[in-house]
């Protein structure tokens, strides 16, 4: 199980990819303050707001598959103190790092700082290069020409910067299938 932040499921809905989530990972969860975000009204209304709109719940039992979670007692005093502790992260951030540890769950963030705080505390972090390469060894993304696609689409509407190495290691795991 995962708790994806607003950063990778902005990222891929922009692309019209959220699908990789679902297809990687059996279960993908995120917390309230991350929803709130994309309810800001400076993005109502565009496509990847709805896109996300269309895939959350807050119930298992829905054929839609992005889950938000209620945070416990526990979580919720978690995320006031690193909120209050931690320079640099926002209430979000703190809430997303408060699941990830309490629930021992990995967390989907392409935010360094919070990736950064993440690994010192002994969470598992993965970044969108992390997910686009395991759709590719999964088979998820089938072939180069869908990958180039994948990348192409977030270049254009994200501006993401994705590194040589990782273009290199994603399109060869593509040639090898």
């Amino acid at each position: 199980m995962v708790i994806v932040d607003n950063n990778i499921l902005s990222s891929l809905a922009k692309a019209e990819a959220l699908e990789l989530l679902e297809k990687c990972f059996e279960k993908v969860q995120t917390t309230p303050e991350v929803i709130h975000e994309f309810r800001d009204e400076s993005i109502i209304g565009f496509n990847f707001v709805q896109r996300i709109e269309d895939v959350k719940t807050y119930s298992k039992t829905t054929n839609r598959w992005l889950v938000i979670i209620s945070l416990n007692r526990e979580e919720n005093k978690l995320k006031d103190k690193l909120a209050e502790e931690e320079t640099g992260i926002s209430h979000t951030d703190a809430e997303c790092l408060s699941v990830a540890l309490e629930r021992d769950e990995i967390l989907l963030t392409d935010d360094s700082k919070m990736g950064e705080i993440a690994i010192d505390k002994g969470i598992d972090v993965y970044d969108l290069e992390t997910i686009l390469l395991m759709s590719a060894k999964k088979r998820i993304v089938s072939d180069k020409e869908e990958g180039k696609k994948v990348i192409e689409k977030i270049e254009k509407k994200d501006y993401y910067i994705f590194s040589g190495s990782f273009l290199d290691n994603f399109l060869s795991e593509l040639e090898d299938s």
